[in-house]
């Protein structure tokens, strides 16, 4: 569709007005002046097309329509003037006219539209091309043969000059230039004069004096005859890449100057070979860089590492590792051993894989963890390994042995009375004297090569002997308490100490510990039996310690539930056959064990100390308990308590005594304290001191078991006692064995004329009380006279005897 615009008049000036109206009015006025001739006539009338064509080239198709219009109504008109009118031809003339000057009109339209178009795309391209040309930072210039010289906006920018004058000399850049680039300058005339391309970085000068680098790229044109027509190229500022680079540089080289006088090692192998090294790693290794690089680390590294190292590597190659950390030997070239802590990851060099570490210095670490490490597994005083060793080497040695099916036997050995040499001379003596224990253990060890001893703890040994029946073991043994058992010289004097030692074979499906342990009750049972003899381990042994466990845990419930009962033996005194005492004993009848003996739970109680709390609870129930008597109108005597040698050596036991006998509110003289002769045994003088101190308090003392202990005699003249108590041991005898009335006559007479009294304990018929009686014995006691009994069958007995009469003196 042809569209008619609504104003036709806009845009054409006046000059076109009058031309397209001279080509209107030509064919009419022609026309006028040659009427007859017919063709011509057809013919000028196209001449219409010549103004069609102006108009739709100048103006658009959207004219064209303007056009045809004009030259039909010039057309009409004229022919309407004519004789004969508008004829039939003539309308088929117009008709072909307007079709004619239609088309036309169209295609040349369509062909305006399209190349105006494209014209405004080209313009737009050309456009934009100049104002990237012209605002684009990087200066664009080209120059020609004749120097004609083209450049952008941007290398005004970057020269700081203006184009309108500074920039229309040729030379503008040389004059630029800094003065210690210049050279530069004249490379690049080289560069022109040969046609040849070139790209330079250097610096320019700004008129403000600001110091710019720019890269400076020229490339020679050539015409299609291969003649150098001009050349083109770019200036591009790049200061700030340079200021980057510069800073870069700087800390490139801090950082090198950082590597290569670091305190530690620093290394980069790439294809198994190291290519870098700092100077750390060739002073440690005493080579040159030289030497080393191009070589394999692994060279310089002990045998025994280098599979450990190589499988690292391989893992950080293949991502199972990111990083890691080991410990190599090191063989410097003084053949010295050193120790190299290595740490190393995997990084990317120039697209090449390279393994990137630290080497540190370990060697004084090393032995200061080797140091500490055999202080942790070996003894301070002995150098034997200790109880951790076990866990550590002789775990990893049995269970070898023992899926080998090699036998094993454990021994454990201990010192007898050990810690009578500590009271009596002092630790450090009891020091030297168990260094020199173990190294006569050693040297017994020696013989036996698959052997190895170590220091439990305290006095205590464990001896590992690998490849050992139970046989060998015990000649092991045998000879071992024959050497210990030879006198050692200290302090001046000979000393001999006995030992006792508990044997455990490996038994099938047992463990270390459970041999350890095996052996252990070997060696309690060793040292209950008498000690200074070995003893092989017995499944009785296991049933005796479950036993011994079962009662202390019992022991423990029946203080808490009170099941344990004070029963008292009475004393009769031989010279007024009236009672003098009461001993107050104790008894534990267990809901589940029964009635235990004292003989079996006073002992473990004695270990475990138990002890203390018991002797109190009885001290206090026996006090009350003879009070008690006393208020109710029995004869005033004193009640005999025994005092465990443990309890004795509280600091607070005086007082605790006069504690308990003011609660009991009893008087002191009514209460007699039995010892031991143990007491001596470990502090002679803290024992005296305190036992006089009860006796200025008024209560009495007296010597228990004499004759059984490992005191001597001349303990009775130093200790304060009142009475003496024969062990029941020598009065069974007194019959059978004359050398027991020699030593009871002997005991009797000595304990008289140091003022004290005889008590015999263990009477049980009429002979051996005659026999007694004989020997002036002051007091007796003893199933003959009287069995233990609780205090309210006391109270019975008590009602019905009075007075006894069992022997007449006469």
């Amino acid at each position: 569709m042809i569209k008619f615009p609504s104003k036709v008049y806009g845009g054409i000036s006046l000059k076109t007005w009058i031309v397209l109206i001279g080509l209107y009015l030509f064919p009419p006025l022609f026309n006028y002046f040659d009427l007859d001739d017919q063709y011509f006539h057809n013919v000028l009338w196209f001449y219409y097309l010549i103004p069609t064509l102006l108009i739709v080239y100048n103006k658009g198709i959207e004219y064209g329509g303007l056009a045809i219009v004009a030259s039909s109504l010039f057309f009409l008109s004229d022919e309407s003037f004519q004789e004969n009118g508008i004829t039939k031809h003539e309308m088929i003339l117009l008709f072909e006219m307007i079709t004619i000057n239609l088309l036309v009109s169209i295609i040349i339209g369509i062909l305006v539209k399209r190349n105006r178009q494209k014209q405004k795309e080209l313009n737009h391209t050309n456009n934009l091309l100049e104002s990237i040309f012209h605002n684009l930072d990087i200066g664009v210039w080209s120059i020609t043969k004749r120097k004609s010289l083209l450049l952008s906006k941007g290398i005004e920018k970057i020269y700081g000059l203006s184009r309108e004058k500074e920039l229309r000399n040729n030379q503008f850049w040389r004059k630029s230039i800094h003065p210690d680039d210049l050279s530069i300058a004249d490379e690049i005339d080289n560069k022109w004069e040969n046609s040849e391309g070139y790209q330079y970085e250097y610096r320019i000068l700004r008129p403000n004096g600001e110091v710019r680098w720019i890269l400076d790229q020229g490339l020679p044109v050539f015409n299609e005859s291969g003649e150098h027509e001009r050349y083109d190229g770019t200036n591009v500022d790049i200061t700030r890449q340079k200021e980057l680079e510069f800073h870069l540089k700087e800390s490139e080289e801090r950082y090198k100057s950082l590597v290569e006088k670091a305190l530690v090692g620093v290394f980069m192998i790439q294809n198994h070979k190291l290519v870098y090294v700092n100077q750390w790693i060739t002073e440690f290794l005493g080579l040159t860089e030289k030497e080393l690089l191009g070589t394999s680390l692994l060279n310089y590294m002990k045998v025994a590492d280098r599979n450990r190292i190589v499988n690292h590597f391989q893992k950080l190659i293949v991502g199972q590792e990111s990083f890691f950390i080991d410990e190599i030997q090191i063989t410097d070239q003084g053949e010295a051993t050193k120790y190299l802590e290595i740490q190393a990851t995997l990084s990317s060099i120039n697209g090449s894989l390279a393994i990137i570490g630290i080497a540190l210095d370990v060697t004084e670490k090393k032995k200061t963890k080797d140091e500490l490490e055999y202080l942790a597994y070996h003894d301070s005083l002995t150098g034997l390994p200790n109880k951790h060793y076990i866990n550590k080497e002789i775990t990893k040695d049995f269970n070898l042995s023992k899926s080998l099916g090699i036998p094993v036997c454990i021994m454990c050995l201990n010192l007898d009375r050990f810690k009578l040499i500590n009271d009596s001379f002092g630790h450090q003596v009891g020091d030297q004297l168990v260094k020199m224990v173990s190294k006569r253990i050693i040297e017994s060890i020696k013989l036996r090569p698959n052997g190895k001893a170590i220091r439990a703890e305290g006095d205590e040994f464990i001896i590992y002997l690998l490849d050992s029946n139970e046989m060998q073991a015990q000649d092991f043994a045998r000879n071992l308490l024959e050497v210990i058992s030879e006198p050692f010289c200290l302090v001046n004097q000979e000393i001999r100490i006995a030992a006792s030692i508990g044997i455990a074979k490996f038994e099938r499906d047992d463990s270390l510990e459970e041999v350890v342990q095996k052996a252990s009750s070997a060696l309690h049972f060793a040292k209950e039996f008498g000690g200074h003899q070995y003893q092989l381990y017995s499944s009785q042994f296991g049933k005796q310690a479950n036993r011994r466990l079962q009662l202390e845990q019992r022991l423990r419930k029946a203080m808490e539930e009170k099941n344990l009962e004070v029963v008292y033996q009475p004393k009769l005194d031989l010279f007024t056959n009236s009672i003098s005492g009461m001993e107050a004993l104790i008894r534990w009848n267990d809901p589940i064990l029964g009635e235990v003996s004292p003989a079996e739970f006073i002992p473990i109680a004695e270990e475990t100390g138990i002890i203390i709390s018991i002797g109190k609870w009885v001290l206090e129930t026996a006090c009350k308990q003879n009070r008690e008597w006393d208020r109710n109108g029995y004869p005033k005597i004193h009640v005999c308590v025994n005092i465990s040698s443990k309890q004795f050596l509280q600091d607070d036991f005086v007082k605790m005594i006069k504690h308990v006998l003011n609660e009991a509110d009893l008087s002191p003289e009514y209460l007699n304290l039995e010892i031991t002769e143990r007491i001596a045994l470990y502090d002679i003088d803290d024992a005296i001191g305190k036992l006089q101190q009860l006796k200025q308090l008024g209560v009495s003392i007296s010597l228990d078991d004499f004759g059984t202990g490992y005191s001597s005699l001349s303990y009775l003249k130093l200790l304060p006692i009142d009475f003496l108590k024969i062990d029941r041991s020598f009065i069974s005898g007194i019959f059978e064995n004359k050398q027991d009335v020699a030593i009871i006559d002997s005991i009797i007479s000595l304990t008289h004329s140091l003022g004290m009294r005889v008590v015999a304990e263990g009477v049980e018929d009429e002979q051996q009380l005659n026999i007694l009686s004989e020997m002036r014995c002051d007091e007796i006691q003893g199933f003959y006279y009287a069995k233990p009994m609780t205090a309210k069958d006391i109270n019975i007995f008590l009602d019905k005897k009075g007075e006894f009469h069992l022997v007449d003196r006469g």
